[in-house]
């Protein structure tokens, strides 16, 4: 099982100390065969390098299972890297970065709309707090209440409710790897996704079967979602069981300029 993100992009030729990657053209495949471009831009490797050092460190407490995750994904984040670079154009310098120059953080809640149907208002108020949510009946077989990430609610009045895509800005990139749920009472079992307006089949979530003797319900997505600058994307997910708290949580890196990981409250 490979767990470094510094060895899988050793494998990939693509962890070196000096010289540039050149420029090059990434295609993506929608639901419906639609293929869609990306530029991915020159970049130095030194900056790959910095990203699978720093993940590394970051993974290193981490379930093995996680690990793996993003190692097993090394490439498609490199990729996404370069492409969120096209716009911003300085690099990827992590922790030490400054300006447009690139960082990546994993995926926490606060980052998130609160998908609670009675939430009726949204913005940086009403992100979500953790996320551990209780899942009441009112929550089972309910359109709104199947909503788990999704772009920041506004007013009905303006018709723009829950339920749309989670819209990237041109200098950041989005990616789902998969899901672990540590909660004692199980309340997911599938999940569907949506890419720049096309709905991908069902997927499971068979938390209860996930990874049973060493306790950690962990389930990898049959194909990564990486939501690349000025697209949108959103999950939904079957509520089938109500519990005292649910804890479902993505396993991604949100990749972002560094001027806009400076807010400590939901950067």
């Amino acid at each position: 099982m490979q767990t470094s993100v510094v060895e899988a992009l050793k494998v990939a030729n693509l962890y070196l100390e000096k010289g540039r990657i050149m420029e090059q053209m990434l295609v993506t495949i929608l639901p419906n065969g639609e293929k869609r471009e990306h530029k991915m831009s020159e970049i130095d490797y030194l900056d790959l390098k910095i990203f699978a050092d720093e993940m590394d460190i970051a993974l290193k407490l981490q379930n093995p299972l996680v690990q793996e995750l993003f190692a097993k994904n090394a490439v498609g984040l490199a990729s996404l890297i370069r492409v969120v670079n096209v716009d911003t154009a300085s690099g990827f310098k992590g922790s030490v970065g400054s300006g447009r120059q690139l960082d990546a953080i994993m995926l926490r809640a606060e980052q998130f709309q609160n998908p609670d149907p009675a939430i009726l208002a949204g913005g940086l108020a009403n992100r979500r707090a953790s996320w551990i949510r209780t899942v009441i009946a009112g929550d089972l077989g309910v359109v709104g209440g199947s909503d788990f990430i999704e772009q920041d609610y506004d007013l009905p009045t303006a018709g723009l409710g829950h339920g749309r895509e989670l819209p990237m800005a041109k200098t950041e990139g989005l990616a789902l790897l998969g899901f672990a749920d540590p909660a004692s009472t199980l309340c997911v079992d599938t999940i569907q996704i949506t890419y720049i307006a096309q709905t991908y089949n069902i997927q499971n979530l068979d938390f209860e079967l996930a990874n049973p003797f060493i306790g950690d319900a962990i389930v990898e997505l049959k194909q990564p979602l990486f939501v690349f600058p000025q697209e949108t994307a959103m999950a939904k997910v079957n509520y089938y069981r109500i519990g005292d708290s649910e804890e479902l949580r993505p396993i991604g890196l949100w990749v972002k300029m560094s001027s806009n990981l400076r807010t400590i409250l939901y950067s």
